[in-house]
C-alpha cells in the first residue's frame, strides 16, 4: 500500500473525528509506521485541554445542568491526542454511566478516570470502573449490604462489559455481588470509600474458582477470561475496522491481547496495522455517529466550540439518535444501522445546515475554496470542496445532483463563497459523508 495524504486521512478519520487538513499533512510527514506509533503512543504528545474542566468559564460548571457534558464536548474536540478523545468516546460507550444518572462532580471523575486508562491495561481499568463512583450510583453497587448484595453491576459486568453471555450462570451473578459489597459513596463529599461492616468476607465460587473473593478478584478473574479477549477485541475491530468482521484478523488482536495481558495500547497498534485497517474495500463500512459526525466537521473546518455550540451539539445528537453523555441504558448507544431512521437522518441534514450555514465564517469558507480561479468550473468546485471535506471520490448519484444546483457556468468571485457554502452543505449531508 501506498501511503499517500488520502491514508493519513483516513487514519485521522478512524483513530479520531478527521481533524484539519494540516493535521493530515503532519500525520502524512510522519510516514505509515511514524503515523501509527505517534497516534498510539499519544502521551508523548503534550496536550493542556484535558486540563482544564471548565474551559466556558462558567460560574460553577458541576452546577449546571450540562456543564460537565459541555466541557467534554469541548475537549473532545480540541484534544491534540485524537485517539485518546476517541477512545473515550468508545469506552464511554462502552462501560456507560448516564450524566442525569450520576451527576456532575461524579461523571467527571468518572471521565477522567476512563480517559486515563483507556490505553491502558483492561485489568486495571475494570479494577477502576467497579469501584467508581458514578457506576457506584448508576447500578446501585452503594447500597450494596452483605445482607442485601445488589447484583445490578455484577450482571452487567458480566453480559456487557467483559465475558459477554455464555460462561456464567445465575449463581455467578449471586456471587460477585456477594464479593462486590462494602463500596459506597459518601454524602456530601461523594468520596468512593470502602467499608468493610457491609463487606461479605465469606467464601465464593465464581466461573469455577473458589476463595474468599472481594471485587479485585472478580475483576481480576474476568479480565483474565478468553471470552473478555475476544469480545473485546471484536468490539474494538467494530468500533474502528469493519462491521464485516475478520476472524483472521481478530485472532491476530486476541493474541495480542493475550501475549500482553490485555494492553490496549497494543492491540490498538495491532489494529491500525492491519491489513483491513487499509484495505480500501473497507471504507465506507462504518457509519458515523453523530458526534463523529459533528465534530469531524467541525475540525475540517475549524470551528470553535462555545458554550452555545456546545449545548446545541447536544440537542442536535438527540436528534440524530445518540444524546451525547446520555446513554439510554447499560448496553450504550445505538450505533450503525440503527441510527438510520428516518428522523435520524433528518437531523444529520439539520447539523449540517446549522454548522455551515450558522457556524462556519469566512474564514471556514476560505479553507473550502482557496486557491480557485475566478470563474471557478463547477465540477472543480465539487471536486475541491468534497475532498477538502475528506471525500477523495464522490459517487456520480451525488455529484450530479450537486451539478444540477449549480448549474454549468463559470461562478465568479463574488458568488464564490455563497456557492461554496450550498456545495459544503450539499456535501456534508451526502450519503458519502456520513460513512468513513
Amino acid at each position: 500500500m501506498a501511503w499517500t495524504k488520502e491514508e493519513a486521512a483516513h487514519l485521522l478519520r478512524r483513530a479520531g473525528f478527521g481533524g484539519t487538513l494540516e493535521d493530515v499533512d503532519r500525520v502524512f510527514a510522519l510516514g505509515q509506521t511514524g503515523a501509527i506509533n505517534a497516534i498510539v503512543d499519544y502521551e508523548t504528545t503534550a496536550d493542556t485541554v484535558w486540563g482544564n474542566n471548565n474551559p466556558f468559564g462558567l460560574p460553577n460548571v458541576l452546577d449546571e445542568w450540562d456543564g460537565v457534558r459541555t466541557a467534554l464536548l469541548y475537549q473532545m474536540l480540541k484534544s491534540r491526542r485524537p485517539l485518546q478523545a476517541k477512545l473515550l468516546w468508545f469506552w464511554h460507550g462502552h462501560f456507560t454511566t448516564p450524566t442525569s444518572a450520576a451527576g456532575n462532580l461524579l461523571f467527571q471523575r468518572q471521565m477522567n478516570t476512563w480517559r486515563t486508562n483507556a490505553n491502558g491495561s483492561f485489568a486495571a481499568f475494570l479494577s477502576a470502573v467497579f469501584k467508581d463512583g458514578a457506576m457506584l450510583e448508576y447500578l446501585n453497587g452503594s447500597y450494596s449490604h452483605k445482607d442485601h448484595p445488589n447484583e445490578n453491576f455484577a450482571r452487567e459486568v458480566q453480559e456487557l462489559y467483559t465475558t459477554g453471555t455464555g460462561p456464567y450462570r445465575e449463581s455467578d451473578v449471586r456471587e460477585a455481588a456477594r464479593a462486590l459489597t462494602g463500596w459506597e459513596v459518601t454524602w456530601p463529599e461523594r468520596n468512593v470509600v470502602f467499608n468493610p461492616d457491609s463487606f461479605d468476607a465469606g467464601p465464593k465460587t465464581f466461573l469455577g474458582q473458589t476463595g474468599n473473593f472481594n471485587g479485585e478478584d472478580i475483576m481480576r478473574i474476568l479480565a483474565q477470561r478468553p471470552e473478555t479477549a475476544r469480545r473485546t477485541c471484536a468490539k474494538l475491530y467494530r468500533a474502528f475496522v469493519s462491521e464485516r468482521v475478520n476472524l483472521v484478523e481478530v485472532n491476530a488482536l486476541v493474541r495480542k491481547w493475550t501475549e500482553t495481558g490485555g494492553n490496549i495500547k497494543a492491540v490498538m497498534r495491532a489494529l491500525f496495522n492491519l491489513p483491513s485497517f487499509w484495505d480500501v474495500r473497507s471504507r465506507g463500512f462504518l457509519f458515523k455517529t453523530p458526534l463523529e459526525l459533528a465534530l469531524g466537521l467541525m475540525q475540517r473546518l475549524k470551528i470553535d466550540m462555545d458554550l452555545d455550540r456546545a449545548r446545541a451539539l447536544g440537542w442536535m445528537g438527540n436528534q440524530m439518535g445518540q444524546d451525547p453523555f446520555e446513554p439510554p441504558n447499560p448496553a450504550g448507544y445505538r450505533t450503525g444501522l440503527r441510527l438510520t431512521g428516518a428522523s435520524m437522518l433528518l437531523g444529520r441534514t439539520q447539523m449540517a445546515e446549522n454548522i455551515v450555514y450558522n457556524w462556519a465564517g469566512d474564514a471556514s469558507i476560505a479553507i473550502l475554496n482557496g486557491g480557485l480561479g475566478s470563474p471557478t468550473l463547477p465540477g472543480t468546485l465539487i471536486t475541491t470542496v468534497a475532498a477538502r471535506l475528506g471525500i477523495a471520490n464522490l459517487t456520480a448519484t451525488t455529484r450530479a445532483s450537486v451539478a444540477s444546483f449549480l448549474g454549468t457556468a463559470g461562478i465568479p468571485k463574488a458568488d464564490l463563497n455563497d456557492r461554496t457554502r450550498s456545495v459544503a452543505f450539499l456535501v456534508a449531508s451526502s450519503p458519502e459523508f456520513q460513512v468513513m
